[in-house]
């Protein structure tokens, strides 16, 4: 009898509670970037991917990456400020397949890794990008670096022309559109490369370079005998300033002036007949002086 009760109490409940369904996981915009050889041996490949306005957040999603793959470089959400930040994420094999799970609250997340899988043979190196098409994707857009040291870069599926990018490298670009899920994409391409330079290593280590042999006819290209009078001229102001330098250090080394010392006696005095004192400075002066012999002074003859 009780357990009719609780019964029929729990078939009351889902009657007046209904269950809100998730809908389901998809994006408005995939943004692929596949950059073999960048800073890795193997192909970066960096995805911007955007959840469509009708999943509910927080969202919990599972992205397929190769299972050769290991580990993913990063998994991360854009948040409210504009900046990338790290989520946990649990990893499951799933055949040729990692699947990589974790639950994103804003719709923008971001995830890499190095795929190892390029294929060798002499100088052609070959690749392969597979989007297991485990959601729809309203607007998928596939971008493909060429290594720096590459050359005939050639594509199975259409990819556009190369266009030059601000940072000197090139790239290819291709609006795939829509992709649903379960249909799933593919990107095959190859290349010729006869080195092991990395791309970011390369372009870490250019240097600038004349474009063509620079003569006395370059262009910007300054003779001696322009620049000779400038040189003169310089060397003129150089030796004009030694020389006003030299003559004011002596000028100051020369002894100052006697400094005249007053004598106590004001006037000329006479101590005795026939001898006349200066009295400017008190020195005897002798008979018949107009001039005092010491400082100069014309005496006063009385």
């Amino acid at each position: 009898m009780r357990r009719s009760w609780i019964f029929c109490l729990i078939l009351l409940c889902s009657l007046v509670i209904p269950v809100q369904a998730q809908n389901p996981i998809s994006f408005d915009e995939m943004q692929v970037k596949l950059w073999p050889e960048y800073d890795q041996p193997g192909v970066l490949v960096i995805m911007d991917m955007f959840l469509a306005d009708t999943v509910d957040l927080p969202a919990r999603v599972t992205i397929q990456i190769p299972k050769v793959v290991g580990e993913p470089h990063s998994v991360a959400v854009r948040e409210l400020d504009g900046m990338l930040y790290l989520l946990d994420y649990e990893k499951q094999n799933n055949g040729d397949w990692l699947d990589l799970t974790f639950t994103t609250p804003y719709p923008e997340v971001w995830l890499e890794y190095y795929d190892p899988s390029i294929q060798v043979d002499s100088d052609v190196r070959s690749f392969t990008y597979e989007w297991p098409g485990n959601y729809t994707v309203d607007s998928m857009l596939i971008e493909v670096q060429r290594p720096y040291t590459a050359t005939d870069m050639v594509f199975k599926q259409s990819m556009g022309s190369p266009i030059n990018g601000n940072d000197g490298m090139v790239y290819f670009t291709n609006n795939v559109g829509e992709v649903k899920a379960g249909t799933g994409f593919q990107l095959d391409f190859s290349y010729i490369k006869d080195d092991d330079i990395l791309s970011n290593q390369n372009q870490n280590q250019q240097s600038v370079v004349a474009a063509q042999p620079v003569t006395p006819q370059t262009k910007g290209r300054t003779s001696f005998a322009q620049i000779l009078p400038i040189l003169l001229a310089v060397l003129g102001v150089i030796v004009i300033g030694i020389g006003a330098f030299w003559y004011i250090q002596n000028k100051q080394r020369q002894p100052a002036p006697a400094v005249k010392r007053h004598s106590p006696r004001a006037v000329n005095k006479t101590d005795q007949e026939g001898v006349i004192f200066c009295h400017q400075c008190g020195k005897k002066a002798n008979s018949g002086d107009v001039f005092c012999r010491s400082c100069g002074t014309r005496l006063r003859v009385s």
